[in-house]
């Protein structure tokens, strides 16, 4: 828990300029979500960069080797598996919000 008093203490501005906007949106996402008073750990949110940048790396590597990845036709089993289950997640969100 952050506390002036303990020293742990960032603004909204502070911690965006420190940790970015996608860090901090990491970090408070992972923070906990019960009833309980949200945790915020600096170094959830050094891990959340971490992860982020990896991500945007990975990213750049697969666009400049696209030519190189499979295509035609998604006919193969786990095409058909991937598929199915996208649609079944499209299909319990959109029942989620109807509820």
């Amino acid at each position: 828990q952050m506390s002036k008093s303990t020293g742990n203490f960032l603004t909204l501005t502070q911690a965006v300029d420190k940790f970015s906007a996608d860090g901090m949106r990491l970090a408070l996402a992972d923070a906990g979500d019960t009833v309980e008073d949200a945790n915020f750990v600096e170094a959830m949110a050094d891990a959340g960069i971490l992860r982020l940048y990896t991500w945007v790396e990975w990213v750049k590597e697969m666009i400049a080797n696209r030519d190189s990845l499979r295509s035609g036709p998604a006919d193969t089993f786990n095409d058909r598996v991937f598929a199915s289950e996208m649609n079944a997640g499209v299909m319990k969100t959109d029942q989620n919000y109807e509820k």
